[in-house]
Order: structure tokens, then sequence, then C-alpha cells
């Protein structure tokens, strides 16, 4: 593990301007747009003048099940719009990431989409490691680390991440909970002293692969939007 990531994380200020922040925003707008005109709704009922943290929010509270069918398209879809699918020739982030890594190498990445709105998330999500089964060796079991990029300024009450400090060498146990989300159950949990990690708009979080960690709630109508970057490493860069 590098030694920035000693405590299993690590913030970059300010990776992205906020232009290019704005860039990534627009992209999330522009793919709610597109599912909602494809949709028999009509177009004006995804209230496409909404900022994005409110947009979803406010379309729930006049049809739920219309806003749950916007979200989980652009979640799953999101990450093919060019502006998104950007950050992984990123400069500063692709440096901040080779220089993480040595020795290992980048062997590849994978790119989402990712909302905290209140009406779908009003609890708190499980606790988790993004490697639960590393023991394959191949796909998700190659990842590395997390780069998570949040669009709008986070802190413990608009949904930024919460951590468990500390150098996890393995992933803890796994389970399904009632509701369906898979997470570490409490008992399974390492005995630390959870961290909330307040970031600005344009920071990058970087997580060790196995570092528990959850997203915090949201309030009122206000959402969180996020990018993440998960990126594969292997071997070791050649020292001629």
């Amino acid at each position: 593990m590098s030694a920035a990531l000693q405590d299993g994380f690590t913030v970059l200020p300010a990776i992205f301007n906020q232009e290019e922040i704005g860039t990534l925003r627009q992209a999330i707008a522009d793919s709610i747009d597109r599912v909602a005109r494809v949709m028999l709704t009509p177009f004006a009922a995804s209230l496409p003048s909404a900022p994005i943290e409110e947009r979803l929010e406010r379309v729930t509270r006049e049809d739920r099940a219309y806003a749950s069918a916007l979200l989980q398209v652009v979640m799953a879809d999101a990450q093919r719009d060019p502006r998104v699918a950007a950050i992984a020739t990123h400069p500063l982030l692709s440096e901040s990431i080779i220089t993480l890594l040595a020795p290992e190498v980048p062997t590849g990445h994978v790119i989402r989409t990712r909302a905290a709105i209140p009406a779908f998330r009003a609890r708190i999500s499980p606790w988790h490691q993004d490697v639960p089964r590393p023991q394959s060796g191949t796909g998700c079991a190659t990842v590395k680390v997390a780069c998570w990029i949040p669009l709008s300024d986070v802190d413990e009450h608009s949904g930024a991440l919460e951590v468990l400090p500390g150098a996890w060498h393995a992933p803890c146990l796994h389970e399904a909970g009632d509701d369906g989300h898979f997470g570490i159950p409490e008992e399974a949990l390492p005995g630390v002293e959870p961290r909330v990690v307040p970031m600005r708009s344009g920071d990058v979080l970087f997580l060790d692969r196995f570092i528990p960690h959850r997203a915090r709630p949201t309030r009122g109508l206000q959402g969180r939007w996020s990018v993440v970057m998960w990126v594969k490493a292997g071997g070791q860069r050649s020292s001629c």
C-alpha cells in the first residue's frame, strides 16, 4: 500500500477545476434529459430546469415510479457520456493514480455515476468494502483503489463518505441485509472510530480497496451526485 494510503484513504484537493466539475454536472443533467425524452411521461415532468441535486427528489414527490426509472437508467448509462468517460485520461488524476499505486502499474478502470437521493436513501447505507472477494484475481478482484469525485461540496449532512481508517489487508464478512443491500454486519466491523470525510467539489477521495466505508444520507430536497472510478493494477513498473 502507498504511504499516502496508510489510513486506507487520502483526499487530494482541487484535482478538478470548477469548469471541469461543471462539465460533469452537465453530463448528468443531459443524461437525465435523454432518458426523460424517450419516456411516455411528458418531458416537463422531469423538471429540466431544476439543479441536479434537487431534480429527482422533486420529481419523486409527484411520481416516485417515474423518478426511480430516471435514476436507474442514468446510473446504468451515464458513464458512456464522453465527458464522464474522459476522467480516465484526466492528466492530474492520472498522475496522482500512478503515484499512489507505485510500484504497481494501472491496468484498467471502471467508471460509474452514483447518487444519494433522499427519497431513495433516507437511511445511512451499509458498511462495505469495494473488493470483498479478492481471491479470484480477475475482474473486480484486481481493483486496487477507488477515486470518488463528488460533484458538489459534501459533509456529514450532504452525502459525504464515512470510513473506518486503517491499513486493512483482507475483506470482512459481507451479508445481504433485510433490505437486500450487501454489507458488513455490525459484529464483523473492525473496532475503530468512524471518520466522516468532508470534501469540496474538485477534490478526489482515494480509497484503498479494503477500507470499510459507507455514504452518509442527505436531507430535504438536496441529493448528491458523484462519479467513481475503480482502478485496477498489477505487476510492477520496470526500472529500465
